[in-house]
């Protein structure tokens, strides 16, 4: 006689379910989205909020955590000019999505795409008040295809590099249904410096001490 084990299951299992359901109707509700970065950019940010269980993007009088967050450049010349931030988290990352056409494929053409989009943030990144500080992850995402993290934990100036290392740092859309590839992406919002090697290293450190 089969026996029904639903009864057995645990709260933390049936989290664990039903995140993982939700995982898979976002990954076939935004896989090889065809629509423009213009229509699908915030959508896809706000349901990836939704999947993550985090708060989504809010306009405040602070403006530490929205869509389109204006900021200035100011250009050795004297001049300035305005630019705006796709997605902005004081603290946390600088946001950049773009939408390559339908059916770009990992190559060299869609390598360059993203390394101008990279660049184009990182120039957001350094822009903002310096009484804000730079954030420590720079965030590059073609829209239902992938998502590049790139970290810079000192937030001095340096160079943001690939996170966790360039062999790893794109997320194929796919890779959210792995629970592990969603922590890390929550952590983003929830407490990025906790993704830090050297803090995660110093903590080793002190437990085996």
């Amino acid at each position: 006689m089969e026996h029904n084990n639903t009864a057995g299951m645990t709260t933390a299992d049936a989290g664990a379910d039903s995140a993982d359901t939700a995982a898979q109707a976002f990954i076939a509700r935004w896989q090889g989205v065809t629509a423009s970065e213009l229509s699908t950019s915030q959508s896809f940010v706000i349901q990836l909020c939704e999947l993550l269980g985090v708060a989504t993007p809010h306009p405040t009088p602070e403006q530490d955590y929205m869509f389109e967050r204006p900021i200035t450049f100011a250009h050795g010349d004297g001049s300035t000019s305005a630019g705006r931030i796709d997605c902005y988290r004081r603290g946390h990352f600088v946001w950049e999505s773009k939408k390559l056409k339908p059916g770009a494929v990992p190559g060299k053409a869609f390598d360059d795409a993203l390394l101008r989009a990279r660049a184009q943030a990182e120039n957001y990144a350094r822009a903002l008040p310096a009484a804000e500080g730079r954030p420590p992850f720079v965030v590059v995402v073609d829209v239902g295809h992938v998502i590049e993290l790139y970290a810079e934990f000192t937030r001095s100036g340096a160079t943001y590099t690939p996170f966790p290392d360039p062999r790893s740092h794109r997320i194929r859309l796919a890779q959210l249904a792995d629970p592990a590839i969603r922590a890390r992406l929550k952590a983003l919002w929830t407490d990025p410096l906790s993704l830090d090697p050297a803090r995660v290293s110093a903590k080793v450190t002190r437990q085996v001490a």
